[in-house]
């Protein structure tokens, strides 16, 4: 904890991303008090900025001459974008049966694209023994240096405390290994022990059916996060930013959910690509759909309320095949 504490201190994020008031929602939903984090308005359209920020500044200050990491697309073309702006390398592995679409950008911005068999998690273990073999950076989860991903997104809740005024009632956040929901978390932890705010939000995690073993386990009402049988998982074009059967941070991110006495929520596919047409119809912002589960899963529970509180939904990642030149 003192690491992540201390690289808030020393670092920067990359840049506040908005926080506002879904008016249009709200009247086209039912809903009351929502509020959008939308994390698509990063560099790269992805809340994966925060940290690939983080893990590249450290490799280039260790010395290090390339970063490593498997991904489904997101995360890598994030780490492709700083690695260049330091001048330094980057290696990225891509699950082969991935659609894989942001596979060019990575190239064009001069990444070495590695396309393996196996699913995510395979690419994951294999990339850390390759890290360590090749004297590569490692930005993978689960990796010695992951300490950092949680100081990145510890940045998001000190945000949307600063931008809101206040903590809010809920916060709804899309979960693939639970990094990004564990790592906000933490940020309202940290300011409720600081004495900046009175309590810490209830967390709701969404996710892809059958796809994630944070949501199986708090649906089954487990305690303990349970690796799902990697032959059941059902991977699509809509879901690959989401679909996990070993969420390397999802005990942490289960653990965030039963303190706060929050819930985990599968989304469907379907729901997935309405709820981001929703949120471009209503609020003329293109979302990417797996990030768009937040605001399903907000929808679902508290769409019949009639109480004022405010609910907060983090979007991970903008709409479209978005490039950066």
């Amino acid at each position: 904890m003192k690491e992540m504490e201390e690289i808030h201190e020393e670092e920067e994020p990359p840049g506040k991303t908005p926080f506002f008031r879904a008016f249009n929602l709200e009247k086209a939903l039912r809903l009351k008090r929502i509020f959008v984090k939308f994390e698509g308005a990063s560099i790269t359209g992805t809340q994966k900025d925060r940290i690939s920020r983080l893990h590249v500044s450290r490799a280039k200050e260790l010395g290090y001459n390339a970063v490593a990491v498997a991904s489904c697309g997101n995360y890598g073309a994030s780490i492709s974008y700083f690695a260049r702006e330091a001048g330094i390398g980057s290696v990225v592995a891509v699950p082969e049966s991935y659609t894989g679409h942001r596979v060019p950008e990575m190239e064009r911005m001069g990444s070495q694209v590695l396309r393996m068999p196996g699913k995510y998690e395979d690419l994951v273990e294999r990339m850390k023994e390759l890290s360590a073999q090749e004297g590569w950076y490692d930005s993978n989860p689960g990796s010695v240096n992951s300490w950092l991903d949680f100081a990145g997104y510890a940045n998001i809740a000190y945000e949307i405390v600063q931008q809101l005024g206040h903590a809010p009632y809920c916060i709804a956040v899309p979960v693939g290994n639970g990094t990004t929901l564990a790592g906000i978390h933490h940020g309202f932890v940290q300011l409720y022990k600081r004495g900046e705010i009175e309590r810490i939000p209830r967390f709701i995690g969404s996710s892809t059916p059958g796809g994630n073993p944070i949501v199986d386990s708090w649906s089954r009402g487990f305690r303990t996060v349970q690796d799902l049988d990697p032959s059941t998982i059902r991977e699509t074009g809509i879901n690959e930013p989401l679909v996990s059967y070993h969420s390397y941070d999802g005990q942490k991110a289960l653990d965030a959910i039963y303190s706060t006495r929050g819930a985990a929520v599968y989304v469907s596919d379907l729901d997935m690509i309405r709820f981001s047409k929703y949120m471009e119809r209503f609020e003329g912002i293109p979302v990417l759909p797996a990030s768009a589960s937040s605001l399903a899963a907000i929808y679902n529970l508290f769409g019949s309320s009639r109480r004022e509180r405010d609910l907060v939904v983090v979007i991970t990642g903008r709409g479209g095949r978005w490039t950066v030149q």
